[in-house]
């Protein structure tokens, strides 16, 4: 691991990383959904949200692998629960289906800085990437992103429901890198969290790099008595400014 050397990829979080978003709405994302149905009139949204409510809390959240992991289960089947039962019908993807709820179920803005972080990778050649702990598929997230950030060039995303495995387990950071053929050493991870993103990323191997809008420091280097050293932005414009000073 190494902050003097210009990484081949750098791989981004979504919440709190690359948006910041409001409070949760599970009607506002289904009354979207339903509007945009074939047969809207079919039902109403207060029907769906019951029905939305009743589902997850039968399949609850607290699910685990063998290991301990948490497992997230896909937003697919919670929306065809909800959809199929009340009768509506798509012409629509579940890809597209996934990304208008998410879009309407919380407001939603850019973190700090990165979109110009983002440009400034692009013009640097530096590929990227996501990995989230997300009940989206990467598809869907993909089709979520690129709507926020038009000009974002994500070669793919990766979620926990994809592989029902979440971070901080090494397992979904070695499946994004191992499917961008590049090994951990050469790759950076930029979250919003300690445990789920230093932590798992650089267990991993990865590089780490996390924002703290509120840290009164531009960057600075924390030393973890476990991890060692980490960086800490309080902008994504500092990292681009590191970056291109390597």
């Amino acid at each position: 691991m190494s902050y003097r050397k210009i990484p081949q990829m750098v791989l981004f979080d979504v919440g709190g990383t690359l948006f910041s978003g409001g409070s949760f709405s599970a009607y506002n994302g289904l009354d979207a959904l339903r509007k945009l149905s074939l047969n809207p009139d079919v039902t109403d949204t207060a029907a769906m949200a019951k029905l939305w409510d009743s589902y997850t809390e039968e399949i609850g959240s607290d699910h685990k692998s063998k290991s301990g992991t948490m497992l997230d289960f896909p937003l697919s089947g919670a929306l065809k629960f909800t959809t199929m039962n009340t009768g509506l019908s798509f012409d629509i993807s579940m890809y597209e289906q996934e990304e208008i709820f998410d879009r309407f179920n919380s407001s939603r803005s850019l973190v700090c800085g990165i979109a110009e972080l983002l440009s400034t990778l692009k013009s640097l050649g530096i590929r990227t990437a996501v990995i989230s702990n997300n009940a989206m598929s990467g598809e869907s997230l993909a089709l979520a992103i690129k709507h926020w950030i038009p000009d974002s060039y994500m070669e793919f995303c990766l979620t926990s429901a994809d592989i029902l495995l979440s971070k901080p387990d090494a397992n979904i950071f070695s499946t994004a890198v191992n499917y961008a053929g590049l090994k951990p050493s050469n790759c950076w991870y930029c979250g919003d969290s300690f445990t789920p993103d230093v932590y798992g990323a650089k267990t991993a191997g990865l590089t780490p790099v996390l924002i703290n809008t509120k840290s009164s420091l531009p960057l600075q280097f924390i030393t973890d008595p476990s991890l060692g050293n980490y960086m800490v932005v309080n902008n994504w414009n500092e990292l681009a400014k590191h970056i291109k000073n390597i």
